[in-house]
């Protein structure tokens, strides 16, 4: 099934959906491959109409792409044959909104933007780090993603925010990692975002597991919903070319609610690139 707002044709898109269901080195909890389809399902629940953006998704043409059927499970040949992949639909001068899957679906996204977006910056609001070198003796992983595209795009265009699980070295793996909040710590910079290109990375454990439970890996003390859309809403001036939502996994809890949530997230998201 596709997203019942998605209301165009792929030439005549301003915004395409894509779901990419990797989770193949997922350490704790995995099922986030199945969170494309369930996320369309919750959905069917949301109205289109925004109250904190006060705009509709009808007012944008949208068209849901479907999934993503990658063929390599190994991580750097899935990471290869994704890059490849979204090179092609970034031809089409489309913002992308690519739904994970776990987090290490953003390396290869990212790298295609890299490649057609020389002065990329990226932004990541998170629960961890996913500043390791190595994790569980892979590179190429949800808990290196970061450390990955921190050698991507560089220092100064990696912003990492909400992190609270993290290694006792990550604060000088990263000048610009921001611990707990997002919303606040956002604000102080965007001014030096100002005529950048920006890619947004949102890994769903940045909210409180009170809030959504049901992602890969779980920590407490995270951002409420509300906190969640005023940092959208500061990235609404900005030039955001493209985006993923990750780390959510169905199979846990009664996933249903928290899919429909998921959903609001998509839509909020969407907003923003537009």
């Amino acid at each position: 099934m596709a997203f019942y707002f998605a209301n165009s044709n792929e030439k005549e898109a301003e915004i395409l959906i894509l779901g990419i269901g990797y989770d193949r080195t997922s350490s704790f909890l995995a099922g986030s491959r199945f969170a494309p389809n369930l996320i369309r399902e919750g959905a069917e629940n949301i109205e289109t109409y925004s109250p904190y953006f006060k705009r509709d998704l009808s007012e944008l043409k949208i068209c849901d792409l479907g999934n993503f059927y990658f063929q390599k499970e190994k991580p750097e040949e899935f990471i290869s044959e994704t890059k490849n992949f979204i090179k092609h639909l970034l031809k089409e001068k489309k913002k992308l909104v690519i739904l994970g899957g776990e987090h290490t679906i953003s390396l290869p996204v990212i790298m295609a933007f890299k490649e057609y977006y020389e002065d990329l910056s990226v932004i990541i609001f998170d629960a961890h780090s996913d500043l390791r070198e190595e994790f569980l003796g892979e590179r190429f992983c949800h808990a290196t993603v970061a450390k990955r595209i921190l050698e991507l795009v560089g220092e100064d265009n990696l912003y990492q925010f909400g992190i609270r699980s993290l290694t006792k070295d990550c604060l000088k793996k990263n000048k610009n990692l921001f611990l707990f909040d997002v919303a606040r710590s956002l604000k102080k910079v965007t001014k030096f975002l100002k005529n950048k290109k920006i890619y947004l990375s949102l890994d769903l454990d940045v909210l409180d597991m009170g809030l959504l439970p049901a992602v890969q890996t779980p920590v407490p003390g995270g951002i409420n919903f509300s906190e969640l859309v005023t940092a959208l809403q500061l990235l609404k001036n900005l030039e955001i070319v493209g985006a993923d939502i990750v780390e959510f996994s169905p199979l846990l809890n009664h996933s249903f609610p928290y899919a429909s949530l998921c959903a609001e997230i998509l839509r909020e998201v969407i907003l923003t690139l537009k």
